[in-house]
C-alpha cells in the first residue's frame, strides 16, 4: 500500500494534479459522477482545514476532493483502499497538498510566471479530452467550479512544472556509463519473450447462444476456410467477413504479439503455426477463428541500440524523482508548516 501511497505524489505535484483534474472529471463526463465532497467530509470527519503552510489554509474540501481523486485512480485499476490504510492513505495526501502549496509558494517567491498565452494553449489541450465545449463546462458545473477555479488551478499547474524543470529537470543528465552499467546490471529486463504476427477471420457467437446459432456460425466459418484452402486472399476475405471489424478493417492483421496476450485457445493454435500456414477452424470465448501465421520471431534480448534513448529517460525520471523528494523536504524544512490530526 506505501507504493500505491506514494505514486500520488508525483500526479499531484508534478503538475499532475491539473492530469488528475481532467481523469476525473473526464470520467464524471462520461455519466458516472462524481462523488459529493461534503458527504466525504462527513464520512470522513474532516475538519474545515487540514493544514496550514507559512500561513496558508488548505481546506478540507481541497482533501476531500484529492482523497476521492484518488480512490478514482484506484478504482481504475481495480483495487480499493481498505479501512486499515484509510489513516495511512489521509496522511499521503495532506502530504502531497502541503508539497503542492510549497511549490506554489516558491513559484511566487522565485518570480516563475505563467503568460495568457500559456494558460490559453493549455486549457485548449485540456478541453480537446472532452467530447466537445457543452461537456466540458457540464463537467466543470457538476463539480461545483467555476471557470476560474479550473483556471486558477491549471496556471498553478503550469507555474510548479516550470518550477521543476528550471530546478530540477535541467540540473539533471544521465551519463553514457550509467547507461550501460544499467543495461549490463539487468539482463532479465531486456529479454523479449517469441513473438508472432497473425491474422484471422473472425465468426462471431456467444459462448450461451443457441445450438441452432453456433452450427450456422461454424457452417460459415467452415465455408471460409475452404475458400481460404482453395487459394482465395485471406486478407480480402477478412475484409469482407470477419466480425473483428478491427482487425478486419486491415485484413486481419493482429500485428505482433507475445504469449499471455490472446486468449489461451487461440494463442496455442497461433504459436503452432509455420509461416504463412492456416490454422484449422479455433473456437474460442468469441467465436470462431480462421489464423494465418505471417512471421514469427524467436526470443531476442534486445541490442542497447534499440532502448537507449527510453533507458536513457527511464534512468533520468528516476533521479529527478529523487531529487525532487530532496527538493521538497528542503522547501518544507524551511516552512512553518501545521498538520492537523483526525
Amino acid at each position: 500500500m506505501n507504493k500505491i501511497a506514494k505514486s500520488f505524489l508525483a500526479v499531484l505535484v508534478i503538475g499532475g494534479f491539473m492530469l488528475s483534474y481532467q481523469d476525473s472529471h473526464a470520467e464524471s463526463g462520461k455519466g458516472k459522477g462524481s462523488p459529493d465532497v461534503k458527504t466525504a467530509e462527513k464520512s470522513e470527519k474532516v475538519p474545515d482545514v487540514v493544514a496550514t503552510i507559512n500561513g496558508v489554509k488548505i481546506s478540507g474540501v481541497e482533501f476531500s476532493k484529492g482523497l476521492q481523486s484518488y480512490k478514482k485512480r484506484l478504482a481504475m485499476m481495480g483495487q480499493e483502499v481498505p479501512p486499515e490504510h484509510t489513516k495511512e492513505i489521509n496522511k499521503t495526501i495532506i502530504d502531497d497538498l502541503v508539497s503542492r502549496e510549497l511549490l506554489i509558494q516558491n513559484c511566487n517567491k522565485t518570480g516563475i510566471k505563467v503568460s495568457d498565452d500559456e494558460l490559453n494553449k493549455e486549457m485548449t489541450s485540456i478541453k480537446s479530452r472532452f467530447q466537445n465545449e457543452e461537456q466540458f463546462n457540464q463537467v466543470i458545473k457538476s463539480q461545483n467550479l467555476t471557470m476560474d477555479d479550473v483556471k486558477s488551478d491549471v496556471k498553478k499547474a503550469l507555474a510548479i512544472k516550470k518550477l521543476m524543470k528550471n530546478d530540477i529537470e535541467d540540473k539533471v543528465s544521465v551519463d553514457e556509463k550509467a547507461v550501460n552499467e544499467y543495461y549490463k546490471s539487468n539482463p532479465t529486463k531486456f529479454v523479449e519473450g517469441e513473438s508472432v504476427k497473425a491474422s484471422h477471420i473472425l465468426v462471431m457467437v456467444d459462448k450461451n447462444a443457441t445450438k441452432d446459432a453456433k452450427e450456422t456460425a461454424k457452417k460459415k466459418i467452415d465455408g471460409l476456410l475452404i475458400r481460404v484452402r482453395k487459394g482465395e486472399d485471406f486478407a480480402k476475405l477478412a475484409k469482407e467477413n470477419s466480425d473483428d471489424k478491427g482487425s478486419g478493417q486491415n485484413g486481419g492483421d493482429l500485428g505482433f504479439f507475445s504469449k499471455g496476450m490472446m486468449v489461451p485457445n487461440f494463442e496455442k493454435a497461433a504459436f503452432s503455426l509455420k509461416k504463412d500456414e492456416v490454422s484449422n477452424v479455433v473456437e474460442t470465448e468469441f467465436g470462431y477463428h480462421v489464423i494465418k501465421l505471417i512471421d514469427k520471431k524467436p526470443e531476442r534480448t534486445i541490442p542497447l541500440s534499440e532502448v537507449h534513448d527510453r533507458l536513457k529517460n527511464f534512468l533520468k525520471s528516476m533521479e529527478v524523482n529523487k531529487k525532487l523528494s530532496e527538493y521538497l523536504a528542503d522547501l518544507r524544512k524551511k516552512a512553518d508548516v501545521k498538520v492537523m490530526e483526525f
